[in-house]
């Protein structure tokens, strides 16, 4: 993935975020006054100057109360296949790049790839609704919950409770690649 593509993400999250308090009537103060983050970082996210970190993406669609494939849906049509060209990434300052393989409004589950560059890692344990299937791809994973650490390699999976905090970091020294699938959508 290039650099125009990564940097295409960002812009593409911070203007669905701009539009989201923009259509709730919200001002940039009272979302930073709300959420805890402070206005500059708010409209550098908004404007595409800045990323933000899984954990920070998850608190802050939690506060307009909302999902990443929501986020993006454009609409309520009901769409069967998905081009991966046409997929919305998200990309983190931990150099890891969620990317929404069902973009879609109603559905019960939410699938994510998410690419990990080598020994990139959740700067901390995020947490989220719902419960959450991971099935490493690619590479070798550490995976942190409740406490517990696993290493688990390509073909492992791990199955566990969103709401408790949990980690990843990719132990490999080339892109890690985990399948993530949370039902209900929480993410």
């Amino acid at each position: 993935m290039g650099v125009d593509e990564l940097s295409k993400g960002m812009q593409d999250v911070g203007m669905r975020l701009r539009e989201l308090r923009r259509s709730r009537k919200l001002s940039i103060r009272k979302v930073s006054e709300a959420t805890g983050f402070s206005v500059s970082f708010l409209s550098k996210l908004e404007n595409g100057k800045t990323t933000i970190t899984v954990k920070n993406l998850i608190r802050l669609l939690g506060f307009y109360g909302v999902t990443l494939p929501e986020l993006f849906s454009e609409s309520s049509t009901r769409k069967v296949t998905f081009k991966r060209e046409e997929r919305k990434r998200v990309n983190s300052p931990e150099s890891v790049v969620l990317e929404l393989l069902v973009e879609q409004e109603g559905v019960s589950m939410e699938p994510i790839l998410g690419t990990f560059k080598p020994r990139a890692r959740y700067q901390e344990p995020i947490v989220h609704g719902g419960e959450e299937l991971a099935l490493v791809i690619k590479g070798e994973f550490r995976f942190e919950l409740g406490g517990e650490a696993h290493h688990l390699r390509e073909g492992d999976c791990a199955y566990f409770r969103g709401g408790e905090p949990h980690a990843w970091e990719n132990l490999s020294r080339e892109d890690g690649v985990l399948l993530m699938v949370i039902t209900p959508p929480s993410v």
